[in-house]
């Protein structure tokens, strides 16, 4: 781009100038060889106008070479300069839509022109991004790596500010963004810097891209047009009034609510105060009654707690009773004893000399035992050598018995070793075994060949097979096809796959598989919905798009998931759209209109109530289409029930041949309404067509080349079986021949190694014969030695016998000992039975008399130990007594333990303890915790007393605080807002309309704060909801209004927010202020009344430089000398910036001279001058006649 009225000379700024030579080139994306290039305007005298370069193709005579190369003509000699922080250029490139652009703004109102989408907006853009702030700001994209223009690695945005007056040079601040990881990068004057410091410095020029007072992109016109009167305030202070305002009204919302904590946490102790001591003084009373019983209850525990001293005494006089009975029966039992001595002795002897036979018969019986052991292992003796002789018997036996079997085996062997000999003289005939082992491999190989022969036509014969069921499964589906377009479902399944072939092979998939789904799935609408009326076939199909048509719809996300994996991922189906729709209920589809409203407005039904088909996919129709939205009419509406129409809900109508959809802005109010209209195309989808004669003819054909195909197929594989037949029957003789060499080979082989073992056989059948022959020439032998041995073993035995003998006659004897012992034990047990029962009176006396003594010494012991635990329970009583009266001077259990011992039993004790507990009985009654929660609550009382104390004070300096801070913020902003409300009443008076902006003070309805001293119920202490109330009136009788977003129109909204912004422009501290297409809802007469204010104001000497961006410029528009117009002109059909000269060279390319189009205006008579102080252009093409005033910049780009 370049400058009419470039702010400062380019011979200056070398630095800049070696870079937009350096600059490649852009290039548009529909032709690679129309370059685009900044467009320079020579002429200080003219100016642009507004020019759609996308539409008009560029002039031929607008083309020519610059007058003065590499050198732009100035005005800056009649302008006042840039504040600090002011931009004064920012250069793209591959930013959002620019390939290289270059903008020089003005110090004051620059108006950036051009029709949409030619790169307005992306000049805010990149305002925003380039001074370091977040792409959250402009309400777009979430990431910066999304401005890069498509294509293109990089961006680079290069904005240069007005430095401070005491800097040397201008700072200039690139932010290259990359779109890969979305990182950016910034430098500052050539040198690297992080993007806080970009915001740092951004912040020293008090430049506040986060507030929609100095900032309003396009996308938050609407937020800044909803916002609370609060956060106004909040960002009317922080543009006009610095960060002190801001910092005071924190400081007194912070300090307000601590206070309002504070108190309320101050009034919850004051009341729970009150309670406290309310509650004190109703239960004293009870708290006394309670506290003479617990006396009471304490005397009573302490009766109980003495009762083993009123025990003691008893149970002394129970232990020293005992202890003298069990003396007076010791001492009889040792009487009656002496007396009894002499017959009792006479007893013991008795009861001894039976002991001692008893003795004698056990002993006799161990001897009696052992003998008879004796003579058991002397018999076994005997039966071991008896054993002896019987096995040496068989072994004589065996030896004589074994002659004739032994001289049988020798004669045998004899005539084997013979046979065997005579073998060994008949060797085998030689043969080469390796030779026929190679014939049998040779016919091995031959077998493999075969094989693989026969492998690789069975693979063609597969392979055949498999492609001759491939066309019978083609043919049965096309056979299917073709009788489909007999029947409604086959036609629509025909259009399903004339629509989409992966959409119609998922269908199918999942019909043959519904029972792998947790609920059914439901097919396109095209095949499972149908038209109740085929005559609405056209207007129902017009609101429709091909992709409604296809969509799936499953009705839970499990088998949304499964489907998308099976489809998707294994089957690798890209063209089909999945939907879940979890209802089926149709009632949430109601209507925008009740039927009875329906022919007011002209329509007669509703385009989902033509639609006929599963209620889930109706639903999903309406979900995506809005179709119980969409009406219908039979007759042609009015313009009234047009208009009318257009304010309800419904979406869309049609009527005859024609579709009219509303289209709405909700930002922008009922008056951003419009209706866009179409003709209605003939339905394709849902339509009763006869048989499609050509689709039958192709399918027909498809069929019989098929069947063709198969026939040949038929034939090759026939072939196939005949050759792999005739393999089969050679592999066989190759087999019988190979196994009967190998039978041969086998056979020799095993003759040769049988007649190789004949030698060790030999050798060993004539060792047998040697050992046989030797044991017949030993048999006498070994029998006189068997005779001999057997004669030893009679001798053992004789010997045997004797002993056994002896050993049986000592058992005699030993029986007869034990017989004479045990008849010995009978008489003396006899003598001692009847010698007791002669004495048995005596007896049983001395053992009656001995049981009383042991009863007596039991109770005496028992008595005693119960004396000893109650006199230890009595000193521990008397010990527990004498704490109390140590520890806290507590008489009262060592009185009632006096008493005690006074009264001295215990029937005396109970009657004491029964007349307590009479008195406990009276005073029965209340909680028992009840004294222990009034001390409790005494202490708590005591400290939320100390507590509030301390909480006064802390109020007062609270008030001290807010009353210090709110002094000078309220004074200041009563100041800053009366002279927005004066700019802002003058500006809506000069226009015939009335406007006010005060502030709005929130008070606090605590009845703590609405004291006198805080001005009563108007004490404004909400600090945190003071706001700013803008109040507007647009007609004479009416009254002022409170602005939002629900009582003025769009229109009007957007003229008080633009009167609004302007106001703060000689108040706000900002170096420059923009506002993106604010005038969008305007009509035509507010958007020239703003207009013209804002040329007045804003091109005012020292005002903050302005950025107005507006698509649109209407006739008789008023300007006056210092605005800019920069004309935003973008296309394909741009000449280029650079291009090569037939040596190849880079060279400056032809520029756009619009001082051509000057001329033509002119000739034209299109330029009417005004006798105002400022221009007007009478025509949205045409430029005053003198243009002098106005400065222009046209930025050229490349699509």
């Amino acid at each position: 781009m370049a400058s009419r009225t470039g702010r400062r000379s380019r011979a200056l700024e070398s630095e800049d100038e070696g870079s937009r030579a350096n600059t490649p080139s852009s290039t548009a994306p529909n032709d690679s060889k129309r370059l685009r290039r900044t467009v320079g305007i020579d002429s200080e005298d003219d100016s642009a106008t507004d020019h759609d370069s996308t539409q008009t193709p560029v002039p031929t005579g607008a083309l020519r070479e610059p007058q003065f190369p590499g050198h732009v003509l100035s005005n800056a000699g009649r302008r006042q300069a840039h504040q600090p922080g002011a931009i004064v250029r920012v250069k793209l490139t591959n930013f959002v839509t620019y390939t290289s652009a270059e903008f020089f703004p003005g110090p004051n109102l620059n108006m950036v022109i051009g029709p949409n989408g030619t790169g307005k907006s992306t000049l805010v853009c990149a305002i925003c991004l380039g001074l370091g702030w977040p792409p959250s700001f402009l309400g777009r994209a979430k990431e910066p790596g999304e401005f890069v223009k498509h294509g293109r690695g990089e961006a680079t945005i290069e904005i240069e500010l007005q430095r401070q007056p005491t800097a040397r040079k201008n700072p200039i601040i690139t932010r290259i963004i990359r779109r890969e990881g979305n990182k950016s990068t910034f430098t500052l004057n050539g040198a690297q810097v992080t993007g806080k410091a970009v915001q740092t410095l951004a912040n020293s020029f008090n430049i506040q891209i986060d507030n929609l007072c100095q900032f309003l992109p396009q996308d938050k016109v609407v937020e800044f047009a909803q916002m609370s009167p609060i956060e106004l305030l909040v960002s009317t202070q922080r543009a006009v009034s610095g960060p002190d305002m801001a910092r005071m009204h924190e400081d007194l919302k912070k300090l307000r609510s601590s206070q309002t904590q504070f108190m309320n946490e101050h009034k919850q102790d004051r009341d729970h105060l009150a309670n406290l001591e309310n509650r004190q003084e109703m239960q004293r009373t009870e708290v006394e009654r309670m506290r003479e019983r617990a006396m009471v209850q304490k005397r009573l525990d302490w009766l109980e707690k003495c009762r083993p001293v009123a025990q003691y005494s008893e149970s002394k006089t129970m232990y020293q009773e005992a202890r003298a009975r069990a003396k007076v029966l010791t001492r009889e039992l040792k009487q009656l004893k002496a007396v009894s001595a002499p017959t009792l002795r006479k007893v013991g002897a008795k009861e001894a000399y039976a002991a001692t036979v008893q003795s004698l018969k056990v002993k006799r019986q161990e001897e009696l035992a052992r003998t008879e052991r004796e003579c058991d292992k002397r018999a076994k003796e005997v039966e071991k050598c008896q054993d002896a002789i019987r096995d040496l018997d068989d072994k004589i036996e065996a030896e004589k018995k074994a002659i004739p079997t032994t001289r049988e085996e020798l004669k045998r062997l004899q005539h084997k070793i013979a046979e065997l000999k005579r073998k060994r003289e008949q060797r085998p005939e030689e043969f080469d075994s390796r030779a026929m082992a190679d014939e049998i491999q040779e016919l091995r190989n031959q077998q493999r060949a075969l094989d693989s022969l026969r492998e690789d036509l069975e693979k063609s014969k597969n392979a055949l097979k498999e492609k001759g069921t491939r066309g019978n499964h083609h043919i049965a589906d096309l056979s299917g096809q073709l009788a489909g377009l007999e029947t409604q479902a086959g036609q629509q399944e025909n259009k399903l796959q004339e629509l989409s072939r992966e959409t119609f092979q998922a269908w199918k998939w999942i019909q043959e598989n519904q029972a792998e789904f947790k609920q059914h799935v439901f097919g396109p609408p095209i095949v499972e919905c149908s038209l109740k009326d085929p005559r609405m076939a056209d207007a129902v199909e017009s609101l429709l798009q091909d992709n409604d048509f296809k969509f799936i719809t499953v009705q839970n996300q499990d088998d949304f998931r499964f489907l998308q994996r099976k489809l998707f991922r294994e089957k690798k189906l890209h063209d089909v759209s999945l939907r879940v729709c979890t209802s089926d209920n149709l009632e949430q589809f109601r209507p925008p209109l009740p039927p009875q409203e329906m022919e007011r407005f002209g329509l007669t039904s509703w385009v989902f109530n033509h639609i006929e088909g599963p209620a889930t996919v109706v639903a999903m129709l309406c979900t995506e289409r809005n179709l119980h939205r969409c009406g219908i009419s039979s007759r042609e509406l009015t313009q009234q029930q047009h208009d009318d129409l257009s304010k309800t809900a419904v979406q869309s109508y049609v009527v005859g041949r024609k579709s009219y959809q509303f289209i709405r802005r909700a930002e922008y109010g009922s008056a951003a309404t419009s209706a866009r209209v179409r003709e209605v195309r003939p339905a394709r989808r849902w339509t009763d067509q006869p048989i499609d004669a050509g689709r039958k003819a192709a399918l027909q054909r498809q069929i019989a080349e098929i069947r063709g195909e198969n026939q040949i197929i038929k034939t090759e594989f026939d072939n196939l079986k005949k050759e792999i037949a005739e393999i089969n029957e050679k592999k066989k003789l190759l087999e019988a021949e190979a196994l009967e060499k190998r039978q041969e080979k086998d056979a020799r082989q095993r003759a040769l190694m049988e007649w190789k073992a004949l030698e060790p056989k030999i050798q060993d059948g004539e060792d047998k014969v040697k050992k046989l022959q030797e044991m017949l020439d030993g048999v006498k032998t070994r029998v006189r030695d068997l005779k001999d041995r057997k004669d030893d073993a009679l001798v053992n035995k004789i010997g045997a016998v004797l002993q056994y003998v002896s050993a049986t006659r000592e058992v005699k004897e030993k029986l007869a000992s034990l017989l004479e012992a045990e008849f010995m034990l009978i008489e003396a047990r006899s003598d001692l039975e009847t010698l007791r029962a002669q004495n048995e009176e005596i007896v049983r006396a001395i053992e009656q008399k001995s049981a009383e003594e042991v009863e007596a010494k039991s109770i005496h012991k028992r008595e005693y130990d119960r004396a000893a635990r109650v006199l230890q329970a009595v000193h521990q009583v008397r010990a527990q007594a004498n704490k109390l009266v140590e520890e806290k001077d507590d008489r009262g259990l060592l009185d009632v333990f006096t008493f005690v011992v006074e009264i001295q039993n215990e029937e005396n004790l109970d009657a004491e303890i029964d007349a307590e507990r009479a008195k406990l009985e009276l005073t029965e009654g209340g909680s028992a915790s009840i004294i222990r929660d009034f001390e409790e609550r005494a202490k708590v009382i005591e400290k939320l007393r100390a507590k509030l104390a301390d909480a006064d004070a802390r109020q007062e300096d609270f008030k001290h605080s807010i009353r210090e801070i709110r002094d000078k913020w309220e004074h200041r902003l009563e100041e800053v807002v009366g002279r927005i409300n004066a700019a802002f009443s003058d500006s809506f008076a000069r226009i015939g309309c009335a406007g006010q902006v005060a502030v709005y003070k929130a008070s606090s309805d605590d009845p703590a704060d609405c004291t006198e001293e805080n001005g009563g119920v108007q004490n404004g202490l909400d600090f945190a909801n003071w706001a700013i109330h803008i109040s507007v009136k647009f007609r004479e009788h009416e009254p002022l209004s409170l602005l939002d977003s629900h009582r003025q129109s769009g229109g009007e909204r957007a003229v008080s927010t633009i009167f609004y912004l302007m106001a703060l422009q000689s108040l706000s501290r900002a170096p420059f202020r923009v506002v993106d297409e604010i005038n969008q809802g305007m009509d035509p007469r507010n958007e020239r009344m703003v207009h013209g204010r804002m040329v007045d104001i804003a091109a005012d000497n020292g005002g903050s430089q302005y950025f107005l961006i507006t698509p649109k410029l209407l006739s008789g528009l008023k300007y006056r000398r210092g605005m800019t117009v920069l004309c935003i002109v973008s296309g394909e059909n741009m000449p280029a910036a650079r291009e090569r000269d037939d040596e190849g060279n880079w060279v400056d390319g032809p520029k756009v001279d619009f001082r051509v189009f000057v001329q033509k205006a002119k000739e034209l008579g299109m330029g009417v001058n005004d006798a105002s102080e400022g221009r007007r252009v009478d025509s949205g093409i045409g430029l005053s006649g003198s243009l002098g005033n106005i400065s222009s910049q046209v930025a050229a780009v490349g699509a």
